[in-house]
């Protein structure tokens, strides 16, 4: 599990130091994702409060602070792997899939508000996190929170243009590199089967990363869903 003391921006500056040698020079420097935050709070209201809306592993590992936490809705977008990961999760030779937002559908997650005084420092932390290497455009969205509120909160978008996309993969390709790439941050299909066990735990269903477990599963045979922990309950382990 992602840490907060592991997402500073020192920290963030020497994945990307090490990106770069390793030839992937798209990745941002602590200034260009100073500037990417900059413009995301150009919509921002300082002394407001700000909504983050999660729908991948920032629902079962958020690393930030916040104020409140509610389960929401976004129409018009949908989770997707649609980006390769030759680090972290994968490798060069067999590089895993992370999931971002792709236009269409919707998309059930998790809203996270922030107080006015956490913005600055959690929107730093969330970007030193999710910026790296600059395969994002961070967007506003329309987000329904199911106490009936609708407010606008902030979220990452899959850039279509950037190197590392490879929207509309089939199934069964997707599901291959799933199920069978590895780098040291873990296994990629531990990602999804974490981001799967918490949406069930939220009474959230989700048709596409169900049907990503079941081939993943056959592809690896003996596979199970790990146990993660929500909320006190044990439903399987992050």
């Amino acid at each position: 599990m992602l840490k907060r003391e592991e997402l500073t921006s020192e920290q963030s500056d020497r994945l990307v130091a090490e990106a770069r040698k390793a030839g992937y020079h798209f990745f941002l420097s602590s200034e260009e994702r100073e500037a990417s935050l900059q413009e995301a709070l150009g919509r921002y209201q300082p002394g407001e409060e700000a909504w983050i809306f999660a729908y991948g592993s920032l629902m079962w590992n958020p690393a930030i602070e916040y104020a409140e936490q509610q389960l929401c809705k976004v129409e018009g977008w949908r989770r997707s792997f649609c980006f390769w990961m030759p680090m972290g999760r994968g490798t060069p030779e067999l590089p895993g899939l992370m999931l971002a937002l792709e236009s269409g559908g919707q998309c059930e997650g998790v809203a996270y508000r922030l107080a006015p005084h956490q913005v600055r420092s959690e929107l730093g932390i969330l970007w030193n996190r999710e910026m790296l290497a600059g395969i994002y455009q961070p967007s506003w969205v329309s987000t329904r929170l199911r106490d009936g509120r609708t407010v606008n909160a902030v979220t990452f978008v899959v850039d279509a243009a950037h190197c590392q996309y490879c929207g509309d993969l089939p199934m069964e390709r997707a599901a291959h590199h799933i199920a069978f790439a590895e780098g040291r941050r873990g296994a990629c299909r531990d990602y999804l089967a974490n981001t799967a066990a918490h949406t069930r735990a939220l009474d959230i269903h989700d048709p596409y990363i169900e049907e990503l477990v079941q081939q993943v599963a056959i592809l690896r045979g003996d596979y199970v869903v790990p146990k993660v922990r929500l909320n006190g309950e044990s439903v399987g382990e992050a």
